[in-house]
């Protein structure tokens, strides 16, 4: 077989010279070579003609000359309406690199297997303004006629190797694409215990547009290993981190396996450092069998740390938390953390007012929340795919303006490892739990009919609630905390029934899916979706022998839709099914309700408490378009939009928010600042009357109701209106 190396087919084209340079007309203005002169003209037209195979992307990629562009995505309408220097990223024409852009492309094309591929380029410019265009001849493509691949070991098929390369009789000569080929080849044989794998390619090309290919595989010597030895690992426990470690004495060493052993361990609370290194074997030993040993290093961390945290969010007020944790416990890298936290802090004081302003409209709602809890890990449950969790907790919480919950119960919960990036969970979680009842009359009563204080009362009274959940998880993203490219999907099932002790009955689904693009370097576009949908076969909360069997599911598990997590442009919990409440003491004191309650919507809604009802199905989607300025300091403009309903088949209309958000990057997470705009229009909505006893007044006829525009309001005042502030830590999604 003739041979014909690269670098001689390269030099070749370079001698060959550059392309005849195509001047503009002579109507217009020459331009100085090499583009020199304090009159540069800027390049706005960048083209290219004749290219079929390979796109205008991929021919950008491989020169210098660029055009004017807009700068960022978001300033695209200054773009289009101005000509404001700071909009744009300029570009200036330097005739000398245009001439060897045209030969780069030609090498490209070469490269590609297109070997009679010409290019010419063409300048038009004024002095001012230029256009650059390079035309493009491919020619025929030079086609591979014969292809071999040799020295393969008895580890790698022929049939594995032929896919790996993907590349054969009849396919382009393609050399970048051989070269990708070749590289999957030697680390497939690298994963197998061939760790100095190399391959040498041979090829020739004729003159009659085809060429001849020889791959000559060099393996070298298969390296097994004989024993994994652990230095420092005493006080974890040898047994614990060998389960952590792909590898074992015997196998043949795999690079990627002893680095994910190295990731699992650096996973790992109870170590501070890990290291995996593999001792060469002498010179002598390199026998087509060798043997290697793998030393893996390990570096407890202290066994005790203790944290504390302080946060603020509109729904939450401000927040504490302390947590000590115990990284060891009796050895096997047991982790017992022990967590406190309050929520609420100053809601009662603020009284509903900015920055506390969706922690609920009744001062039930303001008092504080607490959480206190334990739990214990188990890194490595039966195989080191597994954790094991179990939990135990007291709290009192409060969904804003929907119910207040106190209980207590436990968790019990295991975790697989599926794969990278891919888990599954389940888990079983008693609690016994109730409702205080200055906070559930108005849900039970416009939901469930339960209007009556003694109806009220059973309904409310603490009992178990015990699901069993199994959920799945998948994450493909480039970081945690601050993605830019990948994808994520998550699934959750949920069941409570007689059999798993629940005093509740329902099924609950629930999916989400988010998406992450990186449009240019800083300029994020992310998309995230989320449904769900919950059935009851009905749950028995009164004696045995009651005149009525009632379909409740736990206040809970419905969909409540809303907020600075989900729909920003409306408040906490207030898109979907909602009623309005107005108070006897206070707004209707007459005792004309009905007449009150109309005057109320029409000359005074905001006397109106809007309490959400929530759904039995929920669909939601977000959309943001994150512009990261600095490393501290980002901009997000967003969409929203979403639907609850209170049956599965009557899902409401999508309502859409816009809005926009600033963030900033703390030690304690993103902290987020978002404000939306609400598109709620006059709605008819059920009115209660808040009776001084306590008892419930429905209206007869459901009212209309206008908080934006009942008085005729300037627009920017109406504008104000709509304003949904929120503020939080941690990205929406």
């Amino acid at each position: 077989m003739k041979r014909a190396a690269l670098a001689g087919l390269a030099l070749a084209v370079t001698l060959a010279g550059p392309p005849p340079f195509v001047g503009p007309s002579p109507l217009l203005a020459q331009v100085p070579a090499g583009g020199a002169g304090p009159q540069r003209a800027e390049v706005n037209s960048l083209r290219f003609s004749g290219n079929e195979t390979l796109s205008d992307g991929q021919l950008r990629g491989v020169i210098l000359t660029r055009s004017t562009e807009c700068s960022s995505l978001l300033l695209s309408p200054f773009c289009l309406l101005t000509n404001w220097g700071f909009a744009h990223r300029r570009a200036f024409l330097d005739s000398l690199d245009v001439a060897e852009d045209a030969i780069r492309l030609r090498l490209y094309y070469n490269s590609r297997g297109y070997f009679e591929a010409d290019v010419h380029h063409i300048i038009r410019s004024n002095g001012l303004d230029a256009s650059v265009s390079f035309v493009i001849e491919e020619g025929p493509a030079t086609l591979i006629d014969e292809f071999s691949i040799e020295g393969l070991p008895e580890a790698l098929g022929a049939e594995e190797a032929a896919t790996l390369v993907d590349l054969d009789v009849g396919d382009p000569f393609d050399r970048i694409r051989l070269q990708a080929g070749v590289d999957s080849l030697i680390g497939s044989l690298r994963r197998q215990g061939y760790v100095e794998a190399m391959a040498l390619s041979d090829f020739n090309r004729e003159l009659g547009g085809t060429a001849q290919v020889a791959l000559d595989v060099r393996p070298g010597p298969r390296y097994r290993l004989r024993e994994v030895r652990i230095e420092g690992g005493e006080v974890i426990g040898e047994d614990v981190i060998r389960a952590l470690l792909p590898l074992r004495g015997g196998d043949y060493y795999n690079q990627e396996a002893e680095q994910e052993g190295q990731r699992n361990l650096f996973g790992l609370d109870a170590i501070r450092f890990a290291s995996i290194r593999r001792e060469e074997p002498p010179p002598e030993a390199a026998a087509p069998d060798s043997t290697v040993d793998l030393v893996v290093q390990v570096t407890p961390a202290s066994p005790r740390a203790a944290r504390f945290g302080v946060g603020w969010s509109t729904d939450q007020c401000l927040q504490t938390e302390a947590r000590l944790t115990h990284r060891n416990l009796f050895g096997g890298a047991r982790r017992l953390e022990i967590t406190g936290q309050l929520k609420n802090i100053f809601a009662d004081q603020l009284d509903g007012r900015f920055p506390c302003s969706q922690v609920g409209t009744d001062a039930d709602f303001r008092t504080l929340n607490y959480l206190l809890q334990a739990e214990l890990l188990l890194p490595v449950a039966f195989s080191a795919e597994n954790t094991f969790s179990a939990r135990v907790f007291l709290e009192r919480e409060t969904i804003p303006d929907v119910f207040i919950q106190e209980g207590l119960g436990a968790e019990l919960g295991l975790t697989r490892r599926l794969g990278p990036g891919m888990s599954a969970s389940l888990s079983y979680s008693p609690n016994y739990t109730g409702f205080g009842e200055q906070s559930a009359d108005i849900f039970f009563c416009i939901n469930f009919g339960f209007c009556e204080p003694e109806d009220i009362i059973t309904v409310t009274r603490s009992r178990w609630l015990a699901p069993v959940t199994l959920g799945w998880f998948y994450n493909r993203t480039d970081d945690p905390l601050r993605p830019t490219r990948g994808h994520y999907l998550t699934a959750e099932g949920e069941v409570a029934h007689e059999s798993t002790g629940s005093q509740y009955r329902y099924a609950r689904i629930v999916a989400q899916a988010a998406l992450f693009h990186e449009l240019e370097p800083g300029l994020v576009l992310a998309a995230r979706g989320r449904a769900g949908m919950v059935r009851f076969p009905g749950t028995r909360i009164f004696t045995p022998g009651a005149a009525r069997t009632d379909r409740l599911v736990h206040p809970s598990r419905r969909f409540f839709v809303g907020g600075s997590q989900s729909v920003r442009g409306v408040g906490q919990n207030l898109l979907g099914p909602r009623v309005i409440v107005a108070d006897q003491v206070e707004d209707c004191p007459a005792g004309d309700f009905e007449a009150c309650v109309d005057r109320l919507a029409r000359e005074n809604p905001g006397a109106f408490d809007e309490r959400p009802r929530g759904g039995d199905a929920h669909l939601e989607m977000s959309f943001e378009l994150r512009r990261y300025l600095s490393e501290q300091w980002g901009l997000v403009f967003f969409a929203d939009a979403g639907s609850v309903s209170q049956r599965l088949t009557e899902l409401r209309k999508i309502q859409w928010t816009p809005g926009l958000g600033l963030r900033y990057t703390s030690p304690i997470g993103s902290i987020r600042l978002d404000i939306g705009y609400n598109t709620t229009f006059a709605t008819e909505l059920p009115a209660i009357v808040s009776m001084e006893d306590g008892t419930l007044v429905q209206m007869p006829q459901p009212v209309l109701f206008d908080p934006f525009r009942f008085d005729d309001p300037h627009p920017l005042l109406e504008l104000l209106r709509r304003l949904q502030i929120h503020v939080s830590i941690g990205e929406a999604f």
